[in-house]
């Protein structure tokens, strides 16, 4: 059901539905549901639930503000328990009304350890016993999972996060309002953004519910108010996108920074990346293209697959949100799968957008999960996967493929699972190249294929090692940026790669990869200079 027919559900004889709404909005759809209660259904709204002493009714005021009026009449026993009471009062009320009831879902959640079963059979009496009457109950609440009993009988509906035209929409009248007070005050509320920069704000702000967004303004606007009065201008843009950040980081998505390395080497993936850019355009959009999913990396450890997942972000053009599911579990019985669930809704709202789950075998392979937890994130995620269409692509890294569960990693699940292996020859000289001119290094073509040629096992990650190390040696030795073919030798013979540590694991690897795509392209053997024809090639 959508929130749009909610009025015309209950004005059908349904007379009890669920609305799940993130809690920052919840008084917005108290006050949208009065509004429309009053003038489709001509019927009073009331508000309860345990925080609140009494019933109240929510009335609209003359500005258009939510007002929460006591309801005299209502006089709760103090001996009596509140949630019983209060359905024995709408049973037992005269008129007709809607009767909005908070928090109350998980009494009557679906594994919920609250649950209980008075208030659960109270609830399906309640929905056949108010059917011929003009009175009507909306549970209302964030993460409503309700009991299987009630499943068939409650009508559901999620608000969803808003579009960019409806946030551009609620920033131009919020800026309003917020202007029309400054007036009053006798403040000088100055609006300098052109019709582009709103759209770049709006754009800054999905992920945001409506209210998030005006605390966000109005929070911004005091910060910002000095005695000449206030400027709105383009300022606010990369403060809405802080603002979102840290308010995302609390819900275990971390809004990433493009990257600013470059990463060698894994010429298919690139290739295959590129050839997919276009297709979160609005023209591919219009020709009704498949979205691509995204891809599954897997391979060993340090190989680079986390800075590759953050590169994909700026080859596809698209913003980089990253997912920790770890952070995302909770102690109570279906909060950690609820997390998820709003997380995913939230990157859904941002896209297109790449987002990237980082060692996602940790968190779906179930070891040691007697709870089912991770097989119901599991559930989760694959029915996101496979019904999401607004262009969130996936990016997901792997260590050890093995773990993973069957449906997660078979084919169809992604639109490709690319094995990144350690790197080619090739490879090894464009990476060592890349960290060595992050310290300001210049070493010869020929130093740096020697190098190569001897680090066979070595990793992206300690080919990164290997740089800074011999940028320290330098630097240490009073030669500051001046890397000598020496320094790199010296500091490659303190390194042990995990390819020999572990030579099993990354063999078990490599079995595995004959499922996937390589991410690079095979090397041809060639004939390699060792490091004494290296050292003595420019004796003069």
């Amino acid at each position: 059901m959508k929130l749009s027919n909610l009025l015309s559900t209950l004005d059908s004889q349904i007379p009890i539905a669920a609305v799940d709404v993130l809690a920052p909005d919840e008084a917005t759809i108290i006050q949208w549901l009065t509004t429309e209660a009053n003038n489709k259904l001509n019927s009073p709204v009331f508000f309860w639930n345990l925080g609140v002493s009494t019933l109240e009714q929510c009335l609209i005021a003359a500005d258009g503000g939510l007002i929460f009026k006591p309801v005299a009449e209502y006089k709760r026993p103090l001996q009596a328990d509140p949630l019983l009471y209060v359905f024995d009062y709408i049973a037992n009320f005269s008129g007709d009304g809607v009767f909005i009831l908070g928090d109350i879902h998980s009494f009557i959640g679906k594994n919920s350890p609250q649950l209980s079963w008075e208030i659960l059979s109270k609830v399906k009496n309640l929905y056949h016993r108010l059917k011929p009457t003009d009175k009507r109950i909306v549970l209302l609440g964030q993460n409503i999972q309700l009991h299987e009993s009630l499943v068939r009988l409650i009508p559901y509906c999620e608000v969803p996060l808003p579009s960019i035209d409806q946030i551009l929409e609620h920033i131009n009248a919020y800026l309003h309002d917020l202007q029309q007070s400054a007036i009053e005050q006798e403040l000088t509320f100055a609006i300098s953004l052109e019709h582009a920069q709103k759209e770049t704000l709006s754009r800054a702000a999905l992920g945001l519910t409506l209210e998030e967004i005006s605390d966000f303004l109005r929070l911004t606007v005091k910060e910002n108010l000095t005695n000449d009065g206030v400027v709105v201008d383009a300022d606010f843009i990369p403060k809405a996108v802080e603002y979102k950040t840290r308010l995302l980081s609390q819900m275990g998505i971390e809004l990433g920074k493009p990257a600013t390395i470059a990463f060698g080497g894994l010429d298919n993936l690139r290739e295959w990346l590129n050839r997919r850019r276009r297709l979160f355009t609005q023209e591919a959009r219009s020709l009704s293209l498949p979205q691509p999913k995204g891809v599954l990396l897997a391979g060993p450890p340090g190989t680079g697959k986390s800075h590759c997942a953050k590169n994909i972000a700026n080859i596809l053009n698209l913003p980089l949100l990253q997912l920790d599911i770890a952070s995302l579990l909770g102690s109570l019985v279906g909060e950690s799968e609820s997390n998820v669930k709003r997380a995913l809704k939230t990157a859904e709202a941002i896209a297109p957008c790449v987002l990237f789950v980082d060692e996602v075998e940790k968190a779906l392979s179930g070891q040691g999960d007697t709870s089912g937890v991770s097989q119901r994130i599991l559930g989760t995620l694959l029915t996101f996967m496979s019904e999401c269409t607004a262009g969130v692509f996936i990016v997901a890294t792997c260590n050890d493929p093995s773990a993973l569960p069957t449906e997660f990693k078979r084919k169809g699940r992604f639109d490709e699972s690319f094995f990144v292996d350690l790197p080619t020859e090739p490879e090894r000289v464009q990476i060592l190249g890349i960290h060595l001119e992050r310290f300001g290094i210049q070493v010869q073509l020929e130093y740096l294929e020697a190098v190569a040629a001897n680090t066979a096992k070595f990793s992206g990650a300690e080919l990164e090692t290997l740089a800074a190390e011999a940028a320290l040696l330098a630097f240490d030795e009073g030669r500051p940026q001046q890397v000598t073919l020496g320094d790199l030798e010296s500091c490659r013979k303190t390194i042990t790669p995990l390819a020999i540590q572990d030579a099993a694991a990354v063999e078990r690897m490599r079995d595995w990869a004959s499922t996937a795509r390589r991410a690079s392209s095979p090397v041809v053997a060639a004939k390699t200079q060792s490091l004494r024809t290296a050292k003595f090639r420019n004796m003069n």
